[in-house]
């Protein structure tokens, strides 16, 4: 896998001006899914998202090493999107759920994907106790899948399924009671591998590459975005102008949004948790 990684440095290296780039193709995108949310903010946002790119190496970008390819400071104007030199880790790290993409899999469509969904999640409404990436973040992501070419995007549909249901029968989530929060508790693990440890540098991701353990705890934020993904595109379909302002307004902003769509997508009863009931 190390060999691999090291094809992946020279295939997945970053520029400012692919950073400034993805920005300027993805925000009139952002602001048709966002509807009013692209200005309504509580924080003084005009009438225009404020967005400005800052180029990040693993060695400078906070802790986050090579495992966090995008991250951005909400409470900043103009909104800073961090953004990773090279995305090596995470091509690698997303191609072992995804399977061969052919050409699709390239850096041009992981910033599209990636810069895309950090653009939208500022903006949001707030949910309901707090969000969770594999489920609110991940409908960010599917927005981001869809705005690829249709080549591009339909590839990466084909993986995200083929990768979710390996996730799916690999975690066993058709035997879980709470799926919820097993998949969270996996989030929850992975990114505390990821935040402080600064895994950079050749010597550092050969040691976690090499760790089947860490590496596989990391790795599963990328499986259960595949599932979660792949759910969210089941119950919303292909043409996300259609559903993106009632998604975005009402049906993101519940604790349990996502919930009803995974079991959906495996073919289990959809249990409503307690604390919607209430």
């Amino acid at each position: 896998m190390f060999d691999h990684y090291i094809d992946f440095r020279r295939r997945f290296a970053v520029s400012r001006e692919m950073a400034v780039n993805t920005l300027e193709w993805v925000e009139p995108l952002a602001r048709r899914a966002l509807g009013a949310h692209a200005h309504r903010d509580q924080i003084g946002l005009s009438d225009q998202l404020e967005l400005i790119p800052v180029l990040s190496s693993s060695a400078d970008n906070g802790g986050w090493g090579e495992l966090m390819p995008v991250w951005f400071k909400p409470y900043e104007r103009p909104l800073p999107i961090f953004i990773l030199d090279n995305w090596a880790m995470t091509a690698l790290t997303w191609q072992y759920w995804l399977g061969d993409l052919g050409a699709a899999l390239n850096v041009q469509n992981l910033l599209k994907i990636f810069v895309g969904s950090s653009v939208l999640i500022p903006f949001l409404p707030a949910t309901q106790r707090g969000g969770h990436f594999l489920r609110h973040g991940a409908l960010t992501v599917l927005l981001g899948v869809l705005w690829l070419t249709p080549a591009d995007r339909d590839a990466f549909v084909a993986g995200l399924e083929a990768g979710g249901r390996r996730f799916a029968d690999e975690y066993h989530l058709r035997d879980r009671a709470d799926i919820g929060q097993f998949v969270g508790q996996l989030e929850f693990e992975a990114f505390f591998i990821a935040e402080g440890n600064k895994v950079g540098g050749e010597e550092k991701i050969k040691t976690f590459l090499a760790d089947e353990n860490r590496f596989a705890t990391y790795a599963a934020l990328f499986g259960g975005l595949c599932f979660s993904v792949a759910a969210l595109y089941n119950a919303y379909g292909l043409h996300w102008e259609q559903w993106a302002f009632q998604a975005v307004n009402v049906h993101y902003r519940y604790a349990a949004f996502g919930l009803e769509p995974w079991a959906k997508w495996l073919g289990i009863k959809y249990v409503e948790p307690e604390e919607e009931r209430s």
